[in-house]
């Protein structure tokens, strides 16, 4: 069965690691943390790494979600890419731990007018 789970997080932490430009394109390297509340409670670490133009910009990363889901706790890894067509999130395949052993799904990130951040979970378990 699917299940949606809804929260709210903010950003705790941004630090750039290191960047480059070469040929109009800057690469970076960014570490991220987050708190999450709502139906998803708890933190994240995030590797983040970017390239960008005066045209184009591109992301992926790799986010440790240490949370409970639900009232389930455990953890998991989320999956991004992202580019000027959108942003994908995916739970990358036996990351779950804990009580979230198992899980599967996607999940997608809304920022609202006034900056607030909300994270939707679609998971199976």
């Amino acid at each position: 069965m699917t299940s949606t789970a809804t929260a709210s997080f903010v950003v705790d932490t941004w630090e750039p690691q290191a960047t480059d430009e070469a040929a109009g394109t800057e690469f970076a390297r960014v570490a991220i943390a987050k708190t999450f509340t709502g139906a998803v409670e708890g933190t994240s670490t995030v590797e983040l790494l970017s390239a960008s133009n005066a045209t184009s910009r591109a992301y992926v990363a790799f986010e440790r979600l240490e949370v409970s889901v639900d009232g389930r706790k455990g953890g998991f890894v989320l999956y991004h890419t992202a580019d000027d067509s959108g942003l994908t999130l995916k739970i990358l395949t036996g990351s779950g731990f804990g009580e979230l052993t198992g899980i599967s799904g996607t999940a997608s990130i809304e920022i609202d007018g006034e900056k607030n951040h909300h994270f939707t979970l679609t998971y199976t378990l």
